[in-house]
């Protein structure tokens, strides 16, 4: 077999030895409680697949655990109903049929679903590179250099709808680069707008990739290479699809409110948006990728510019045989264009949101390695052991940094992994207490906001924030059956907040949380007379 076969061949080995990347990274984290950066937004997503274990599975109807929402009131309205307005939940759905097929609701499940997606992912990133570089050792290296990026590492395993998203987006980006090859009135092109299309309704932020595949199109049919004509029938029932849920969704907004974000966060002027997104960088430049990852990419382009010359000529003569005429370059500048405008148009969000690299210049910044890489002469079979030895020991490398910035993140000093250890078995301490399933809790002080819900496996009412206004509106207007604080957070906030502590009447405890009703008259005048009589 010569090494042109064998090159071929040889995914199931890459594959593999990406999946054993993948368990090597996240083996040790699998059965962890959502906590830590960004907990708050992993905990909503994780509430949204147990809530479809608690509606039916009733998918159009997505549901957490909170009745006073973010927005648009603040948390200070509560609606009638725990239905929340998000972008299409289609892998929360899944994750809540595993859950029943299980037998368990374990944060693992949600893990597992999320790491296989992933994984499906790097297959169609593999072939992606492959498909450009017809090199299946920069492929393997591609998806390496993805699954070690500080960011995408923390997520691939966990409850962000950005990576399951982005490996849709990545599989419809393969077709439509197979339909580029194909030509006009290929299948390939309905398989992209179909997966594309999916990764834009489960994340919103995909239709910048959706929007250039159209542009480059259309740049096409200016170019007379093709007439677009096949294809308007995928590109109008994708668009569709997507148009339809956003309007269903702005239904379930006016209609129940929504614990997510739903418009732009875009800044008052130039100046606030530069100054936001210096922030971005400071905070998570080395986050999006490592230091030597950025050292290893500029090596390539380096070496990309000196060795790549003999390899312009192949690249001229495989276009000239294709008759493609209009370069991926141009396609990429569309899609990394439309990548820097989403960043304006969200620049409050940048510095607080690592994950929203994954939604925007992820994919463009992996595609800009392949280019590199594809600038590089072919391996052969006399070279391909070194390469494989370099990978090897370069993957090694990355894994111990990516290993290090995975413990970094785990700060167990943190609120949310403090409030999610004090509500541990909550659930069946309610139980032995006889509170109703369908009680109403207020919780008070306890951050983030689905976290205490999800451990008590009961719906409620949320005052997490320490404003005096929105407590006092809480304890006043809102429909709860009993009220639960942890001890520590009584203790501490006593003296801030006596005058609605003092009217607190314990009715038990665990230790860690104490079950309350609100009392009309003072209970306990100290923090030492908050015990259960």
């Amino acid at each position: 077999m010569n090494y042109t076969d064998l090159n071929r061949r040889m995914w199931p080995i890459a594959m593999l030895a990406l999946v054993v990347l993948g368990i090597v990274i996240h083996r040790q984290y699998m059965g962890e409680f959502p906590s830590f950066v960004h907990a708050w937004s992993q905990t909503d997503r994780y509430a949204i697949a147990l809530g479809f274990l608690n509606n039916d599975f009733d998918l159009l109807h997505p549901e957490t655990f909170i009745y006073n929402k973010q927005y648009p009131h603040w948390w200070k309205h509560a609606s009638e109903t725990t239905i929340t307005a998000v972008d299409f939940p289609l892998h929360e759905y899944v994750v809540a049929l595993l859950m029943k097929f299980f037998g368990t609701t374990s944060p693992w499940v949600f893990r597992l679903s999320t790491f296989v997606v992933a994984m499906l992912g790097m297959f169609f990133l593999y072939k992606l590179a492959f498909k450009i570089t017809d090199d299946w050792i920069k492929s393997v290296f591609v998806g390496i250099m993805a699954m070690t990026s500080p960011v995408y590492a923390y997520y691939f395993a966990g409850f962000i709808p950005s990576v399951p998203a982005l490996s849709f987006a990545i599989a419809g980006l393969y077709f439509y680069l197979k339909h580029l090859d194909e030509g006009e009135g290929c299948k390939y092109f309905s398989i992209s707008m179909a997966l594309i299309g999916v990764a834009v309704l489960m994340r919103m932020s995909f239709a910048i990739l959706l929007v250039a595949i159209v542009c480059f199109e259309l740049l096409r049919v200016w170019k007379k290479e093709t007439t677009f004509g096949n294809q308007v029938p995928s590109v109008i029932i994708a668009v569709g699809a997507v148009v339809g849920y956003m309007a269903w969704n702005s239904h379930l907004r006016a209609m129940h409110d929504t614990v997510f974000l739903c418009g732009l966060m875009h800044a008052g002027s130039w100046d606030e948006t530069k100054e936001l997104i210096l922030q971005a960088k400071n905070n998570w430049f080395y986050q999006y990728f490592s230091d030597r990852q950025y050292k290893v990419f500029l090596v390539l382009l380096g070496l990309s510019f000196i060795f790549g010359k003999g390899n312009r000529r192949e690249q001229r003569e495989r276009k000239n045989r294709k008759g493609e005429t209009l370069s991926l370059w141009k396609f990429w500048s569309i899609y990394v264009f439309g990548c820097v405008l989403f960043l304006f148009a969200m620049a409050k969000q940048a510095p607080d949101h690592d994950y929203y690299f994954i939604d925007t210049f992820f994919l463009p910044c992996l595609m800009l390695l392949i280019f590199v890489l594809n600038r590089l002469g072919k391996t052969d079979m006399q070279s391909a052991i070194t390469f494989v030895l370099l990978i090897v020991v370069t993957a090694d490398v990355l894994v111990e940094d990516v290993n290090k910035n995975l413990k970094d993140r785990r700060d167990y000093t943190d609120r949310a992994y403090i409030t999610s250890k004090n509500f541990e078995g909550a659930e069946d301490f309610l139980n032995k207490e006889n509170v109703p399933k369908d009680a109403k809790i207020l919780t008070l002080f306890a951050c983030p906001q689905n976290v205490p819900f999800i451990l008590m496996n009961r719906k409620g009412y949320t005052e997490m924030w320490y404003e005096l206004d929105m407590i006092e509106n809480g304890i006043a207007n809102f429909d709860y059956d009993y009220i639960v604080i942890e001890n520590v957070n009584f203790e501490k906030e006593f003296e801030y907040c006596n005058h609605i502590l003092r009217r607190l009447k314990p009715l038990a405890t665990n230790g860690k949380i104490t079950l309350c009703e609100y009392s009309d008259t003072i209970v306990c005048n100290s923090v030492a007379d908050f015990v259960v009589k």
